[in-house]
């Protein structure tokens, strides 16, 4: 099983960073960037999610998906271990990788 190097790690967690600064970054992102770099299975939601982490300690905020009836909104409980447990258990519960409306987006 292939493991996202600290390089891919960082690159990723510079590039998403970038692009929140002028639009919001869906979880779909960076799971289909992460699966590219190590294939599929289950380490995709392990390095997803510890650039989630990453990326919430950069500020950016968990929210509603833009195209959910309210659009983005920011997640009540921002604390990052609340955020990672609610992504892994809405990804469980949906049971296959994340595509545009699904689960979680991110913002500023």
């Amino acid at each position: 099983m292939r493991t996202l190097a600290d390089v891919d790690f960082d690159r990723l967690v510079n590039d998403f960073y970038a692009e929140s600064g002028g639009d919001l970054v869906g979880l779909w992102e960076l799971a289909k960037e992460v699966e590219e770099l190590i294939g599929a299975g289950s380490a995709v939601q392990d390095d997803s999610t510890a650039i989630v982490r990453a990326l919430l300690a950069r500020g950016l905020r968990a929210g509603t998906p833009p195209y959910s009836i309210d659009g983005y909104e920011p997640w009540p409980d921002q604390h990052p271990d609340a955020v990672v447990d609610r992504i892994r258990q809405e990804w469980d519960q949906l049971g296959r990788m994340p595509s545009l409306p699904d689960i979680v987006w991110f913002g500023r």
